[in-house]
């Protein structure tokens, strides 16, 4: 270690994802082992490939033992003792250099920790302002099935609101579960802000992602809604201390706040979904997924959901996806991505998506309430620009 150098928070967040990608090659060839032990016992393979798998397990148990040594903390540590020692307490580097120990015995802590739980509380960086990337993705559920998505590629930069829409079967929701990480593309590659995803760092790579389902009533875990939004935040460690100010300020976006001492299951289903809401914001996702979050809701609890959708977007701290069959969402969406038999075939803003009805209704799916009104005040000789809400309409028709 050369003289003065200490080591900082990105080091113990490097030494994380080292050890999460090694433990990654471990459990894999401790997967592939076990399996080729089941096919020699129905007698599938010979005991020369079981002892591939086995020689390929050692080397991963040797590798993953090799970067396990969290001796870099432990000798910073020294360091940081002999740094403060060259000082005395009314010198003027004294309070840096006291500063400079309690962090790296923090380091030190934390590595330990970070050994016992194999690196999972490593964090990616934002390598790019493009939110998600898909490169030619494509999914089938089984060889012999035709793909589900077939060839998508995208990109979408942070702070924008996606509308994913098609009818049943176009491959909206399994896009969706791919984008999630529910599901791994038959080929293809997803970036997430610059992070190529792969098989080690996908734990990791969820954490830029929030979800908020369809049935809400599927996703309560506590007793109370302030049980509930603390639950994500105790799987991630959230210190207690902090824990009280990030679910009020949930609350408070959702405007859930005088609610948290309810029980969820007694709340109406919009206020539901907000509370759902709140449980992912807390989290502090970069991006948003709404998977169908107001298909179950009535128009009232639809209403409450959308407006928070929008005021997120309006903030622009938040990438939002919303896989949704309701076609008056995509009015609010900066753009619209349209799925047809696993395709993507149109991405564009609204009003672009929407200037080619026909095709729409050629692909199964209707036109928003507002572009219907449109359409037929045309129809009639009355033509007026396109219209984001009704509201914005009737002030259109009022002032022709």
């Amino acid at each position: 270690m050369s003289e003065q150098k200490l080591l900082t928070t990105k080091e113990l967040n490097d030494f994380k994802l080292l050890l999460n990608e090694y433990n990654d090659k471990l459990v894999r060839s401790s997967q592939k082992l076990i399996i080729a032990k089941m096919k020699l016992s129905k007698g599938e393979i010979t005991v020369d490939i079981v002892k591939e798998y086995e020689e390929e397990f050692k080397k991963a148990k040797a590798e993953f033992k090799n970067k396990v040594d969290n001796q870099q903390f432990v000798e910073n540590l020294k360091l940081a003792k002999q740094l403060l020692a060259n000082h005395k307490k009314g010198d003027d580097q004294y309070w840096h250099a006291y500063q400079d120990l309690k962090l790296a015995q923090f380091l030190l802590k934390e590595s330990k920790i970070a050994m016992k739980d194999r690196g999972h509380g490593g964090e990616l960086s934002k390598l790019s302002n493009t939110a998600l990337k898909l490169n030619n993705i494509k999914f089938r559920y089984n060889p012999n099935h035709p793909f589900a998505v077939n060839g998508v590629s995208v990109e979408v930069n942070h702070g924008e609101y996606v509308a994913i829409i098609g009818h049943n079967g176009s491959g909206k929701s399994t896009l969706s579960k791919i984008i999630i990480g529910v599901l791994v593309p038959t080929s293809g590659s997803i970036e997430l802000y610059g992070n190529k995803v792969t098989s080690s760092n996908i734990n990791i790579a969820r954490k830029f992602l929030g979800i908020v389902f369809q049935n809400p009533d599927n996703q309560f875990i506590g007793s109370t809604v302030r049980d509930d939004i603390a639950f994500g935040l105790e799987n991630r460690r959230v210190a207690p201390s902090k824990m009280s100010d990030i679910i009020e300020w949930a609350a408070k976006k959702v405007n859930m706040y005088d609610f948290l001492d309810h029980e969820p299951l007694m709340l109406s289903g919009g206020q539901k979904q907000r509370v759902a809401i709140a449980s992912a914001l807390a989290l502090s996702p970069d991006i948003l997924i709404f998977d169908e979050a107001t298909s179950m809701l009535d128009p009232k609890g639809k209403t409450e959901v959308k407006n928070i959708m929008v005021e997120l977007k309006n903030t622009r701290e938040k990438t939002i996806f919303s896989i949704t069959h309701d076609m008056d969402e995509i009015l609010n969406a900066d753009k619209v991505l349209v799925m047809n038999k696993g395709e993507l075939v149109k991405f564009g803003t609204p009003k672009e998506i929407l200037a080619d009805k026909e095709f729409l209704r050629s692909i199964h799916l209707d036109i928003p309430f507002v572009a219907q009104v449109e359409e037929a005040l045309s129809n009639v000789g009355i033509n007026l620009e396109h219209s984001n809400s009704l509201e914005e309409l009737v002030n259109k028709i009022c002032q022709n």
